[in-house]
């Protein structure tokens, strides 16, 4: 087990690493004046605790006599200014804004053999609105449920309620329900269990219903909320939405598998790379950790192919889903069902999506994957 040093203001590091029980001492100051006697197998600066200037004095000091060295920026200007020259030296710079948490899972995740995070956690993030996000994310959830017979549990956390394609509505389910124990961390999990809407294995989370409260959960909320759903099922499958919130920030941080939802449009390619440089990059997510959904895809001489896409994102291509017909996702909405029962072209996508998600997440696919998902769940109970 490997002894860390923090040099941090922040206490709550120390707890996080504490936390995790992989680690044989953790020891924080607020100076670096002689604590580097002893075995440190990890150093930790804090940029607000230790200046670039007094870092850059002591790096080769560091260096010498500490294997793995990571510094913590504080602010976005620091993060841009000094990775390069940092991480010339192997040293690590985490981005700023994230929780103490998140530092922890990454931190852990370089220095560590054999450490996952996220678990079973799949998220589904838009490139732009109308992208088609809830219904593949949704659709996703509930073939995973059925080719695997295990319990999965759909977050919708894009803010708002989520329920367009279920037939139930009821107040009584939702994350509203759970939020005040949720934000005091005594949130059980059968309470969690029992604010969701059951249909067999699968387990739906309503989102927030009122849109001027989605402003109050922080990543630090989500993170709980997955950490909570993780335990208690089998596999979390999330809408994020496609725009930054605390809601969507916590669930790409918490996730094992991100994907993004985009489409042919130049417009949804520009949109996302001004998030990913402008927001995404400083909290640490890279474009390198999504898997590219191309939805509402159609095959023109005039447009981009699905392979000219992946290379233009700079994305692994995860699945291609044909444009339907706008009929079809009406009659849907108005059913309030998921498009698998609808379009057999969609139907076997998302099928296909869902068994490489499975395979990645080493969940054994019953049949081979050859079930049939069925038309609709969520049946109202008469």
């Amino acid at each position: 087990m490997k002894n860390i040093l923090i040099i941090s203001k922040n206490t709550g590091l120390k707890i996080e690493f504490e936390k995790t029980g992989l680690f044989k001492n953790i020891k924080t100051c607020q100076s670096i004046d002689n604590k580097l006697q002893g075995s440190i197998d990890i150093l930790i600066a804090d940029n607000s605790a230790i200046s670039y200037n007094s870092y850059i004095q002591n790096l080769q000091e560091f260096l010498k006599q500490v294997p793995s060295n990571y510094y913590i920026a504080d602010n976005t200007d620091t993060y841009s200014s000094v990775n390069k020259v940092l991480s010339s030296y192997g040293i690590i710079v985490i981005p700023p804004y994230l929780t103490d948490s998140q530092i922890c899972q990454k931190i852990c995740a370089m220095a560590l053999d054999n450490y996952s995070t996220g678990r079973n956690i799949v998220c589904f993030f838009g490139a732009g609105p109308c992208a088609g996000t809830s219904m593949i994310s949704l659709s996703v959830a509930q073939v995973i449920s059925e080719i695997s017979s295990k319990y999965t549990c759909f977050l919708n956390l894009d803010g708002s309620c989520g329920t367009d394609y279920i037939d139930n509505s009821s107040d009584s389910y939702g994350l509203a329900q759970i939020k005040e124990k949720l934000i005091n961390n005594i949130l059980s999990e059968d309470e969690f269990k029992n604010s969701c809407i059951k249909s067999s294995y699968l387990y739906f989370l309503p989102g927030e219903k009122e849109i001027s409260k989605v402003r109050h959960y922080h990543p630090e909320h989500i993170e709980k909320l997955i950490d909570l759903a993780s335990k208690t099922f089998d596999i979390t499958v999330i809408n994020a939405g496609s725009t930054i919130t605390g809601m969507s920030i916590g669930a790409l941080n918490s996730s094992k598998l991100k994907l993004l939802v985009s489409t042919q449009s130049q417009k949804y390619f520009i949109g996302f790379n001004n998030l990913m440089t402008q927001i995404l990059s400083n909290l640490g997510i890279r474009r390198e950790d999504f898997l590219l959904v191309v939805n509402k895809y159609l095959e023109y001489g005039g447009f981009e192919n699905e392979i000219v896409l992946a290379k233009k994102y700079d994305m692994q291509l995860a699945s291609v889903i044909p444009l339907l017909e706008y009929i079809q996702g009406l009659k849907a909405e108005i059913k309030k069902k998921t498009l698998l029962g609808f379009d057999r072209a969609f139907a076997n996508s998302i099928k296909q999506l869902s068994v490489s998600l499975c395979r990645q997440l080493s969940i054994e696919v019953l049949g081979g994957g050859k079930n049939r998902a069925r038309i609709g769940i969520f049946k109202k109970r008469l």
